[in-house]
């Protein structure tokens, strides 16, 4: 079954990947094309982040 972007699905916008870790969407688009941040998707030409792997991918951030 393929993965679809539905208002039941866990997928978060660029936008509120920014706003929830307070930077600007400038930011996470720049992680996007250095290979930094979360693992994102495209769905055509729209970005998306699973919640679920975001916040493991925040959780293994260090702490400084």
């Amino acid at each position: 079954m393929s993965e679809t972007i539905s208002q039941e699905s866990n997928w978060i916008t660029p936008e509120e990947l920014a706003a929830r870790l307070s930077i600007s969407p400038g930011t996470v688009a720049n992680w996007r094309g250095q290979g930094k941040g979360p693992a994102f998707k495209r769905f055509g030409g729209i970005v998306r982040y699973r919640e679920d792997i975001v916040n493991a991918w925040i959780e293994a951030q260090p702490n400084k």
